[in-house]
């Protein structure tokens, strides 16, 4: 489906920029596919925000390709990208409108995009919220008026108002203690299953990595140093970083 290869990215700046170029992702290579269930891990400034804004086609690559079922995904129409690839955030707050009540919020992507009228975008947004275990009454709450866990609930029901083939969660369980966490990510493992999109975890929690991922890679100065396979055996570790990540992680943990 979303593909990578060899891509490179570089930002400049300054008034000697040829001087300041820093090479933000570095000669990367993924595959993502349906129905499964991938994790990038790094630290900050690792790369991990370019290149998801690679995969999703806000940004085009200076070399290399990014391909949509095999069209390059920065040159297909917005409205296509939209469509195919979702982006849920860390801060679900600054997602939503503060304007808008919650229903509204979720129906506006169905609406805008042609997929159903606005009495059908609003019934399907009921049955998401319902999806994403919310309350009914939430249905016409303005965000200030949720927790930061239900903000993300509803984040997460918009993304899938329109049935999209890949959701990138960048960080999208930051914030929430352990208990909020592990139900958040149980409701979105609960949601690929039934729905079969293609699941990215953008994260430096190498725990919540390794819970949700069938694949993980790990990313460092703009390259992927190793890419694992579950069940993550420590003998499939290649580089010194990932080595690093494992040791500071308890790898006794099953769960979040």
């Amino acid at each position: 489906m979303i593909e990578a290869k060899d891509v490179v990215k570089t930002f400049r700046g300054g008034a000697f920029a040829h001087r300041c170029a820093v090479e933000a992702v570095r000669g990367v290579s993924l595959a993502l596919e349906e129905g499964r269930t991938y994790a990038l891990v790094g630290e900050s400034g690792s790369g991990k925000t370019t290149l998801t804004h690679l995969l999703t086609g806000l940004l085009a690559p200076d070399s290399g390709s990014v391909t949509l079922d095999g069209r390059a995904i920065a040159a297909s129409p917005a409205r296509e990208r939209f469509r195919a690839v979702q982006l849920v955030l860390q801060d679900g707050k600054s997602a939503l409108d503060p304007r808008v009540n919650v229903g509204r919020s979720i129906a506006e992507p169905m609406i805008n995009l042609g997929i159903c009228a606005k009495k059908e975008a609003m019934r399907r947004a009921a049955l998401l919220l319902r999806a994403v275990d919310m309350p009914e009454d939430a249905f016409h709450r303005k965000p200030a008026e949720l927790s930061g866990g239900e903000q993300k609930r509803v984040c997460i029901a918009r993304a899938l108002s329109v049935q999209p083939r890949c959701i990138i969660f960048d960080e999208t369980t930051a914030g929430l203690d352990v208990v909020r966490r592990r139900q958040a990510l149980d409701l979105v493992r609960s949601l690929q299953r039934e729905r079969r999109f293609a699941a990215l975890f953008v994260t430096h929690d190498l725990v919540v990595a390794r819970y949700m991922a069938d694949t993980l890679w790990v990313m460092k100065d703009g390259a992927i140093v190793d890419t694992l396979e579950r069940p993550f055996s420590s003998q499939s570790i290649h580089h010194p970083y990932t080595a690093l990540l494992m040791s500071e992680a308890d790898l006794g943990i099953t769960a979040p």
